[in-house]
């Protein structure tokens, strides 16, 4: 069921989803998009997407987080609100004035922001909506909004970049780019990623993109075996790295550089900055080629 209410935004176009439609309609959506031809695009399709009530799951949340490598003293995975607005996301992306074929895009970057500490049971209002178009020297990216609210009260956001290649780049601000030098990194650890690993987090997340589930159909897109979906690789890292304990709020940022094909062995490489900071880096076994880089600061409550 579905409902259009006035925005404050004179041209966004709100849309309320009571519930969500089948799993196989959305990604049939984004099967269908493949024949979209893909354009030049001044702006994206003004369009915010709300459930009002989804409750944090605790069967969902154990899946995921055994999947991620976080542990019961984690609590709710500070990435975990990703899996429950990832719907929206696909909406969105496979709404019909949207542009490009969902399947096919690129997820360039992620920046999550916890403002308040989650609990399984609560029932949490979630919101989507199309960003700014961002410049790219490899094609268009864009931007995606997502916000979560518990009672009127903002607890979690995120900005999701992604990027469609091979299209002429001739609207948006460019991606942020910092003069900072990189820190001296040391490697922490190195993890085994078995062929499997992707129809498991797909399992766990809703997330079947299929050049993430076997050679085979990541063949049909390019791909010459199945790569890890980037939001495990984010996931996995901050499991790795976050104290033993609940946090009460948090900022992660992470650059998508390179696939990690698989079956893989990959290495955590990480900068503690304080006592609640870290940089971190994800490499191929070597420590030569960077999957992953990014940054994860956090409170406790």
């Amino acid at each position: 069921m579905s409902m259009l209410l006035p925005s404050g935004s004179p041209r966004m176009r709100t849309v309320i989803l009571e519930t969500l439609p089948p799993r196989a309609k959305l990604y049939g959506r984004a099967l269908q998009g493949i024949f979209k031809r893909a354009g030049v695009a001044t702006e994206l399709p003004p369009l915010r997407l709300v459930r009002p009530s989804v409750a944090l799951d605790p069967e969902q949340i154990g899946r995921y987080a055994r999947v991620c490598g976080f542990i019961p003293e984690h609590g709710v995975p500070v990435t975990f609100p990703h899996v429950m607005a990832f719907p929206l996301h696909l909406m969105l992306l496979t709404d019909p004035a949207f542009p490009w074929p969902a399947i096919g895009l690129v997820h360039v970057s992620n920046s999550v922001h916890l403002r308040r500490t989650l609990h399984a049971g609560q029932a949490l209002r979630i919101e989507v909506e199309s960003g700014p178009l961002v410049a790219h020297d490899k094609g268009q990216a864009f931007t995606l909004h997502t916000r979560i609210y518990r009672g009127g009260e903002a607890v979690w956001d995120a900005d999701s970049v992604y990027l469609k290649r091979g299209v002429a780049s001739r609207s948006g601000a460019s991606l942020a780019a910092t003069d900072t030098p990189p820190p001296v990194l040391l490697r922490e650890a190195r993890w085994q990623l078995p062929a499997q690993l992707g129809r498991d987090y797909a399992k766990a997340s809703g997330d079947f993109n299929p050049i993430h589930l076997h050679a085979l159909s990541a063949k049909a897109f390019g791909f010459p075996r199945a790569i890890a979906h980037g939001m495990w690789t984010l996931a996995r890292t901050l499991a790795a790295l976050q104290p033993s304990k609940q946090l009460g709020a948090a900022h992660v940022h992470g650059d998508f550089k390179s696939p990690i094909f698989l079956p893989a062995e990959t290495t955590l490489w990480t900068a503690a900055s304080s006592a609640t900071a870290r940089d971190f880096e994800v490499r191929d076994l070597a420590g030569e080629r960077q999957h992953l880089r990014g940054r994860f600061e956090w409170e406790f409550p």
